[in-house]
């Protein structure tokens, strides 16, 4: 798992502890649920030079 997926997985977990609907993996629709789906959503190609990570290039 890349260090970008960790970090995603981790700001969902966080967003999720918010409602507890989303924490209990509850069918609704709320404004975090929606958050989360997007932040799920996201994909990208991490940027190395010279073996540092400086950011990602996010795909559509």
């Amino acid at each position: 798992m890349s260090e970008f997926e960790k970090q995603k997985y981790t700001v969902i977990s966080q967003l999720k502890s918010l409602c507890a609907h989303c924490i209990n993996n509850v069918e609704h629709n709320c404004k975090l649920h929606k958050i989360v789906s997007e932040v799920s959503g996201l994909n990208g190609v991490p940027l190395i030079v010279n073996d540092r990570f400086n950011g990602i290039f996010f795909n559509n």
